[in-house]
């Protein structure tokens, strides 16, 4: 047994001694040894065939949380000023103004207002009032009360103002002076200033004509004026405004 292995350990040795290119395989190959540590990489390889088409965009993530403002910056160089354009057409002539003209009709109406409230009776018609303490007297007491108080003896101009002084006579006055006077043909066509009436309503046969150089001119109840000798008669003394 012994001289068995002592062969084989010489045959192994004279095949370590066979010249290289001849193949002599030693049957005598011991248990094989540890693995011996890796040694250094290889070079790079070639590169592989034609690459990959890309994949698909992944779905987006969630949102991150706000970040904090950032500090102000700095304040810009100020822009060059634009040229001016081109004028536009002029506008619309606007309403005008209201004139010292326009205001007297308003002025000269608060006037006769004011006046009005100082009295015990006064009744509006159209622009013109009609004014009175609700007394009687003579023409001439008539005509002296409404001169001291720069006013004039009332006197209808149109049916309207005839009809509104003819109501006040509804209650205790039958008539009141009207502000007519005779004139040097014996007609009555003129008031105390001298112009002529623009308006009358005389009754049948009125105006008539008085005995004596005087004649002075009422407004009846009715509404007609009559014409009266006795200028003294106690009559509603009315002015206007």
């Amino acid at each position: 047994m012994a001289l068995s292995r002592l062969l084989t350990l010489g045959l192994c040795v004279l095949s370590l001694l066979v010249p290289p290119g001849q193949m002599e395989q030693c049957e005598c190959q011991g248990p094989g040894g540890p693995p011996g540590p890796p040694g250094p990489p290889g070079p790079v390889g070639p590169s592989g065939g034609i690459p990959g088409l890309p994949g698909r965009p992944g779905t987006p993530g969630a949102s991150g949380p706000r970040g904090y403002a950032g500090f102000t910056g700095l304040q810009g160089v100020p822009g060059t000023v634009g040229r001016d354009g081109v004028p536009g057409p002029p506008g619309p002539q606007g309403p005008a103004g209201a004139t010292d003209l326009d205001l007297e009709p308003l002025q000269a109406s608060l006037v006769k207002l004011e006046l009005a409230i100082n009295y015990d009776f006064a009744r509006r018609v159209d622009k013109k009032y009609f004014v009175s303490h609700k007394r009687q007297g003579s023409f001439d007491d008539a005509v002296q009360f409404c001169t001291k108080r720069g006013l004039l003896l009332a006197l209808p101009k149109n049916e309207e103002e005839n009809t509104a002084l003819t109501q006040v006579l509804e209650g205790a006055f039958n008539n009141v002076w009207l502000n007519v006077d005779k004139s040097k043909e014996g007609k009555f066509q003129l008031d105390l200033k001298g112009h002529p009436l623009t308006f009358s309503k005389w009754g049948d046969g009125e105006p008539k004509v008085p005995n004596g150089d005087r004649g002075c001119t009422m407004l009846t109840e009715s509404g007609a004026w009559q014409v009266t000798s006795d200028c003294s008669f106690n009559a509603y003394i009315m002015c206007e405004i």
